[in-house]
């Protein structure tokens, strides 16, 4: 059985707005209308780069970053911006589920990308930041970070960061740019999650045993995405394949799968050359996926229905 992609959309350009912040977030209130890079450059702190992500753009707080790159996309800005946020009042994951956002204790940070890869290999994009990701966390903060299939960070089975990547395409079906988006806790204390993460989600601070300096972590994230995208952009998927395997936390597990219209429980014997996740199950049938959900435990099972 192969669960096959499904036909890629331009994302909705219609997205419901803030109807309340807290009064600590009134800077969000503008960045929840349609931004311009104009409007970027007088109301945050504006960061240059030599390397391939620039320029950078600093909020204190915004609705969602991805919403943010998206409505400067739509003004025309160049692939290679970023926007980084200490606190997102909307955040959101994978499948619409919300993401927590402590402020001050981590970062949201979205990039606008176009990568010289064919449009048909664009999914593997995901792969490739986790593993750029992965490797920033370790050099940074010595944490060992591993990487769940196909856009979670985990440290001994517990989240720690989360990877949102959305194509955009033109009227014609080409790409038009690739928004990613990319949560990261980084201080954020035991006490500070909600009920219903206590027991699935961490911080590199809990993981480390001490306070991190997240402008450390960022900017080794930053080389580190550099450095992959353009390795994926020159050789191609292998060498991202074989990174990520070695940093898997998946590979070599039993888990359960869901697909939506395909569901599977097996052992996840390896990444594919396509990015697509092959599991055989009981009866030693071989099942491939390209998209879907990978739930490693009955605790994270739980939370991803």
């Amino acid at each position: 059985m192969s669960a096959r992609p499904p036909t890629l959309q331009t994302p909705d350009a219609t997205f419901q707005s803030i109807e309340t912040l807290t009064p600590d977030e009134t800077m969000s209130t503008f960045f929840a209308l349609a931004a311009t890079p104009a409007d970027l450059a007088s109301h945050c702190g504006v960061e240059r780069r030599s390397g391939g992500i620039d320029p950078i753009y600093r909020i204190s707080a915004v609705d969602s970053t991805n919403r943010l790159i998206r409505d400067l996309a739509a003004e025309g800005v160049a692939p290679g911006l970023a926007v980084v946020a200490a606190h997102q009042t909307a955040g959101r994951g994978k499948g619409k589920r919300f993401w927590f956002s402590e402020p001050g204790k981590g970062f949201a940070l979205s990039l606008l990308l176009r990568p010289t890869r064919p449009v048909e290999e664009v999914s593997q994009l995901t792969l490739v930041l986790g593993v750029a990701v992965a490797e920033a966390i370790v050099q940074a903060t010595g944490v060992a970070a591993e990487l769940k299939w196909p856009n979670d960070i985990l440290v001994d089975g517990r989240k720690l960061c989360g990877i949102l990547c959305e194509l955009v395409l033109t009227p014609e079906g080409d790409m038009a740019h690739v928004i990613a988006g990319i949560g990261l806790n980084v201080n954020v204390a035991a006490s500070d999650f909600p009920p219903i993460l206590e027991s699935i989600a961490t911080s590199l601070a809990i993981e480390a045993g001490r306070t991190i300096d997240s402008e450390t972590v960022l900017s080794a994230v930053l080389a580190s995405v550099e450095r992959w995208m353009k390795r994926w952009e020159d050789e191609g998927f292998d060498p991202i394949r074989r990174a990520w395997i070695a940093r898997s936390c998946t590979i070599g597990r039993e888990i359960s799968f869901d697909a939506g219209d395909a569901r599977c429980r097996g052992v996840a014997t390896d990444l594919g050359p396509d990015g697509s996740l092959s599991i055989r199950d009981g009866s030693g049938s071989l099942h491939r996926f390209y998209y879907g959900e990978a739930c490693h435990s009955p605790a994270i099972a739980s939370i991803a229905r």
